[in-house]
């Protein structure tokens, strides 16, 4: 997969610029010319922000002409498809868009967006994290079989363990599953550790935050065991429910006694027992008489009525005049009766008048009489009530409860219910926390002993452990192949290329060893740098996963004499599989046929 074209327009001065790309290919003009611009445009237009800058869309536009920037990049893959990559970006919005659509470009730049896109963050990691990468990412297999079983073991040297064959069979249950080459399987297993370290700590702490949240009362100093304090506190609610149903009892049977004097003292203002056998006595008699006057009432109301249709009868003949109520005409018969008639009406009417009298007397004794009865089935009533309840009381003053043999009142068992309640939850409460407290203390214990086992391990495993002896070999073939490249290039052979690794933390570096002496990158002379970094990159892009093999090179061949440069020209033209494009300055006649005059 190469670089085929780039567009640019609106970053820097490259207003609608389109750039073609060979396999090699050096940007050559004078400084300010925009050779920069070239390798920023496809920087953008890969990873969607410069290196150097901020990720942002504002810090892209600082680098814009007027506030709008857009750049199209076309790779051409292995197959011979050409993939589009386009970024635009102005005051309002951004937009990237790729053919095909779906296109994954994170899948190219991703394992070479670090080391080759942003040279200067990777080479200034801390030298744990440098080590790190170089032993997942660059170099070579390590071969050999491990003895993980001894590995673990020797690693247990300083972890105090009655049973350290149980914690090595623990860390090789973790790491049953690592697969590959030795150093894989290192680097593997060193995850693994941290990883089940993690999870150590956090049970660490949820153990130390359970046994916190325990509580342990020092001031419980009862002399009875649980089922001695439950047995007493069993005893003493009896106690209480007894004290309690007596003193209901009492307190009922006072309230019967209350009741009974006041019904005995009612009794007496009814006027005792003799006023109630009076009262049994009147009573037939009292009733005999109100049925008799009722019965008079009864025949005195129809002798009245009687009086009153006879009157009516008699007043319809003497209204009639004599006509016979038959024949309609005048009757002699009747005609001589009406005086008489007459006469008989006023007499009758007299009698209704005086019957209407005895009526209204006959009334008024029933109203008496009616009230001489209610008066004395009252009276017998209430003294039947009364007597009733007098018996009832009598009874429920007679069946006195038994007191409890105490001498306490219930708000004392109480008190001392809560005492022992107090006792009983504090003795609870201590028995399970030296209960839990046993149990959780084993439990921390082992869950530290493995947490040491697994810190020793970390140790063992990591980049200045174990990975650094498995890695001497692939670092001095890695360190071998740089020579080749650097010496070819810089023209001379007492140059060469050097890992140091140190199981010392933080100790790794990397440089060249010029005269028999060493010399870290970050002293090396600028050419010395520039060699340096594009060999390295050479080998970065050879061992790398991504198909984008591509390194961009901006003015660093401007730090070597001319001879270097023609010798990095011949040596890199030699490497097929790789697509340099370089800037610079420097004139090469070795460049000739590769460069792009911007």
């Amino acid at each position: 997969m190469k670089i085929k074209s780039i567009y640019i327009d609106g970053l820097h001065n490259a207003i609608a610029k389109t750039y073609q790309f060979n396999d090699l290919v050096y940007l050559y003009g004078r400084n300010g010319a925009g050779k920069t611009t070239v390798l920023q445009a496809i920087q953008l237009a890969l990873l969607g922000y410069i290196p150097g800058s901020h990720k942002t869309k504002e810090a892209i536009l600082k680098h814009s002409k007027d506030n709008r920037v857009i750049v199209r990049l076309e790779i051409l893959d292995d197959n011979g498809q050409t993939i589009t990559i386009e970024r635009k970006y102005d005051a309002k919005s951004s937009k990237l868009t790729t053919m095909p659509t779906d296109y994954d470009i994170q899948a190219i730049i991703s394992d070479i967006e670090l080391p080759i896109f942003n040279f200067d963050e990777f080479v200034n990691q801390t030298a744990n994290k440098l080590k790190e990468y170089f032993i997942k990412n660059i170099l070579p297999t390590a071969d050999g079989a491990l003895d993980w079983k001894q590995i673990l073991t020797q690693g247990l040297f300083n972890v105090a363990s009655e049973n350290p064959e149980e914690l090595v069979q623990y860390g090789l249950d973790l790491i049953s599953d690592v697969s590959g080459s030795a150093i894989e399987q290192v680097t593997q297993a060193n995850a693994i550790f941290k990883d089940d370290q993690s999870f150590n700590k956090s049970e660490l702490q949820r153990l130390q935050a359970t046994i916190d949240s325990l509580i342990y009362y020092d001031d419980y100093t009862g002399s009875m065991n649980l089922d001695e304090l439950n047995a007493q506190l069993l005893s003493l609610y009896d106690l209480r429910d007894q004290l309690i149903k007596y003193e209901s009892a009492m307190s009922a049977t006072q309230m019967a006694q209350d009741e009974f004097n006041k019904l005995t003292d009612y009794v007496k203002n009814l006027g005792g027992e003799d006023a109630y056998k009076n009262a049994i006595n009147s009573l037939p008699q009292i009733q005999e008489q109100k049925k008799q006057i009722s019965d008079q009432i009864t025949q005195k109301t129809a002798e009245i009525s009687a009086l009153r249709a006879t009157v009516t009868n008699m007043e319809s003949v003497i209204n009639s005049q004599g006509v016979c109520p038959y024949t309609k005409g005048s009757c002699k018969s009747i005609l001589a009766k009406i005086d008489t008639l007459r006469n008989d009406v006023v007499s009758k009417k007299a009698e209704i008048v005086a019957a209407n009298a005895q009526l209204e007397e006959l009334n008024l004794n029933f109203g008496i009489i009616t009230n001489k009865t209610r008066e004395c089935e009252t009276t017998v009533q209430d003294f039947t009530r009364a007597g009733e309840r007098l018996d009832v009381l009598k009874k429920t003053m007679q069946t006195l409860p038994t007191k409890p043999n105490t001498g306490s009142s219930v708000q004392d068992l109480d008190i001392e219910i809560e005492q022992l309640n107090q006792s009983k939850n504090k003795l609870t409460a201590n028995i399970k926390y030296n209960e839990t407290i046993e149990n959780i203390t084993k439990l921390k214990y082992a869950t530290e002993l493995k947490s040491s086992a697994l810190q020793a391990w970390i140790k063992v495993t990591d980049a200045n452990g174990l990975q650094t002896s498995l890695t001497e070999k692939p670092f001095t073939e890695l360190a071998t192949t740089m020579t080749s490249y650097i010496q070819n290039m810089y023209g001379n052979t007492n140059l060469k290329a050097k890992f140091n690794i140190s199981t010392k933390a933080n100790s790794f570096s990397f440089g060249l060893i010029r005269e028999d002496k060493y010399i870290p990158y970050e002293q090396l002379s600028a050419g010395e740098k520039c060699l340096y970094t594009l060999a390295l990159m050479i080998c970065i892009i050879h061992t790398n996963k991504s198909p984008l093999k591509l390194i961009l090179i901006d003015n660093s061949l401007d730090n070597l004499d001319d001879i270097a440069v023609e010798n990095t020209f011949t040596a890199i033209k030699n490497i097929k599989d790789i697509q340099f494009i370089m800037a610079g300055v420097k004139s090469c006649k070795n460049a000739e046929d590769v460069i792009i005059r911007i």
